[in-house]
């Protein structure tokens, strides 16, 4: 999302996500020193509290579920119409959901730079959700194309989430709308690393 300044299209970034996610949690935010100012350095995003101590995971209201919610992502300069002249590039992202006892039921995950040999964006389903002769494994990464943050809070709702607002469905398509709108992941990362990236 596009912004006057650096921390306006980090406001502009930010803003949708909080409404978002405040579907079903309230949002704890934390983000690394400098990540509402700071140009051309990746930036991480804990949409439910933390940044350097463990992870945090949050109730779903009405489940035996938690969920974390992180991202990675870079403000930029961008001279395109209407794309800047700065706005906040996604670089990944960590979204978990867990049984209250810790047992992993979904993972959502893309980190096109790191130790994995898997770049794109995937799934892994939870060793819970599997039986211990299931073809699968909670190792596979199952590719998803790129997932918003807003298609998981409706996938949190169908896990049995009690949505806290009851026009919710109305609220996160206006929340997804501007990322749509703007979205330019593949074009930002290509250009930067030279590297092409298969949706």
């Amino acid at each position: 999302m596009p912004g006057d300044n650096p921390h306006a299209a980090f406001s502009a970034f930010l803003t949708p996500l909080k409404d978002a996610l405040n579907c079903v949690v309230h949002p704890r935010i934390a983000f690394s020193p400098g990540g509402d100012t700071v140009l051309n350095r990746k930036h991480n995003l804990y949409l439910t509290g933390h940044l350097r101590v463990n992870d945090a995971f949050l109730r779903l209201r009405g489940t035996s579920l938690e969920f974390r919610a992180r991202m990675f992502y870079m403000i930029i300069t961008d001279d395109r119409d209407d794309y800047g002249p700065y706005r906040v590039t996604t670089r990944g992202y960590d979204y978990s959901v867990r049984q209250t006892d810790g047992a992993a039921v979904i993972d959502y995950h893309w980190h096109p730079v790191g130790l994995s040999h898997e770049k794109r964006p995937h799934l892994h389903l939870g060793s819970s959700q599997l039986r211990p002769d299931a073809v699968l494994s909670n190792k596979q990464h199952l590719s998803s194309g790129r997932i918003t943050l807003e298609s998981v809070v409706r996938d949190l709702i169908g896990l049995g989430s009690v949505p806290r607002y009851p026009d919710y469905g109305d609220l996160l398509d206006l929340c997804e709308a501007p990322h749509i709108l703007y979205r330019s992941w593949t074009f930002d990362y290509e250009r930067e690393t030279g590297q092409k990236i298969a949706e």
